[in-house]
């Protein structure tokens, strides 16, 4: 028989609360989009861990994060980077010195915190080179007009992060192979 999964408070434990901030009550899913893409899971997982690519491959996020305050911190069963925001036009801020905060979640979710939205990346292995991410992005008053025109943006410059993402990954993978 497998063991029970541990819960909760077992693979966050106190820093549950820290996790989000106290930033994520209140939100209400807004949109979902998913990609399938030629690498195994623990690529995508990798690169999502290894914030030393954005400079590289993510051109447009560089421009976004004060890149050299950039940080990462490790837990048990989660990581936590913080990218500080340079009051951008693209990942807009409601208070100067807001920062993003991405979460992995051992073994495969994701949380990425923003001053006025979070989402969550669920990769599902498909194979041993194919994968499937679920994002879904929470927003609050998603029907109001303005949150609306917010989303779209959202979601516009998380499709341009993907594409990077997917075209190194698979790279990533046909080295390996």
């Amino acid at each position: 028989t497998r063991p029970d999964p541990p819960s909760r408070d077992g693979v966050l434990g106190a820093d549950r609360v820290r996790l989000s901030g106290g930033r994520v009550s209140g939100y209400t899913l807004a949109g979902r989009t998913g990609w399938e893409l030629d690498c195994n899971w623990k690529v995508y997982v990798d690169n999502y861990l290894a914030g030393s690519h954005i400079p590289i491959v993510h051109p447009g996020l560089f421009r976004e994060i004060d890149y050299p305050r950039y940080r990462t911190e490790t837990r048990g069963n989660y990581s936590s980077q913080h990218a500080p925001l340079r009051n951008p036009e693209r990942i807009r801020t409601e208070t100067d010195g807001a920062e993003a905060e991405y979460f992995w979640i051992y073994p495969n979710l994701m949380l990425n915190v923003y001053p006025d939205n979070f989402s969550t990346n669920l990769i599902v292995p498909l194979g041993t080179g194919r994968t499937r991410t679920i994002f879904e992005w929470f927003f609050r008053d998603p029907s109001q007009p303005r949150v609306k025109e917010r989303l779209a943006d959202t979601v516009a410059f998380s499709d341009e992060i993907q594409l990077e993402d997917i075209a190194i990954c698979e790279a990533v993978q046909r080295g390996l192979q």
